[in-house]
């Protein structure tokens, strides 16, 4: 192969490799469209930052504000905007259980500027009567409030003692002052148990307790039928004591 056919092919490559470095850097990317995420509208929502039992207060550092979305926001959760001032909400006090990371609504809490606690924790039309309890008649201080007890009326004659069942599945709304449901004390011991009852019941309930008769709580399980001993009160049980009836 002579000098001048190299020289050809030489110079040939050389134009093939220009040519090549030409298109490349003569071609522009195609242009990209950047979808940007569309911002969900959020509201500044309360919470609860920690598990409230009924009767606590919620406290600053027992609740928080946290951003919510709007297209989930309920009527009934406390907002920036429907009036959710600092300094009032934490005076108010927990009508209900609540679990951490739940919005607070105004059917949970008690603010201080409305009634009692107590009144404030009675179902529509109902009562709150008390009654004195020993360790005996209160389950040994195993009732607690929150809890449901049966009671029962008890009046003796001579030898003989007769047990009727006054009321059944009754809510006990505290004992002495406290009406806080505590799971960390399993046991209170009370002098009075304030109860909660119809106004027919609290009116019967008056009257036996101003009668010669003990009243006394019996426990009932967290697991029994509701339905369980409906409307038993005028339903007598001989007692038998010292092997008399």
């Amino acid at each position: 192969m002579n000098v001048t056919r190299l020289a050809v092919l030489g110079v040939a490559l050389l134009a093939g490799v220009g040519a090549f470095f030409m298109t490349m850097t003569g071609r522009r990317p195609s242009s990209v469209d950047v979808v940007q995420p569309l911002q969900e509208k959020t509201v500044r929502v309360l919470v609860a930052d920690k598990d409230f039992q009924r009767g606590d207060r919620l406290g600053a550092d027992a609740t928080k504000w946290v951003d919510w979305p709007e297209k989930a926001l309920s009527e009934s959760y406390i907002t920036e905007k429907s009036g959710g001032d600092p300094a009032e909400l934490e005076k108010a006090v927990a009508r209900a259980s609540m679990v951490k990371g739940e919005p607070i609504i105004e059917a949970k809490i008690v603010r201080a500027d409305s009634s009692g606690l107590l009144a404030a924790v009675l179902e529509p039309g109902m009562r709150a009567v008390t009654m004195r309890i020993t360790p005996e008649t209160g389950v040994s201080g195993f009732v607690l409030p929150g809890d449901r007890v049966d009671i029962f009326y008890s009046e003796s004659a001579g030898t003989k003692t007769e047990t009727e069942l006054l009321f059944d599945n009754v809510r006990v709304l505290a004992i002495n002052t406290v009406y806080t449901e505590n799971p960390e004390a399993p046991v209170i011991e009370g002098a009075n148990a304030t109860i909660e009852l119809s106004p027919a019941d609290a009116e019967y309930f008056i009257t036996a307790r101003s009668s010669r008769g003990q009243m006394s709580f019996a426990l009932r399980s967290v697991f029994t039928p509701t339905d369980e001993a409906a409307n038993r009160r005028n339903q007598s049980v001989r007692v038998i004591r010292y092997g008399r009836s």
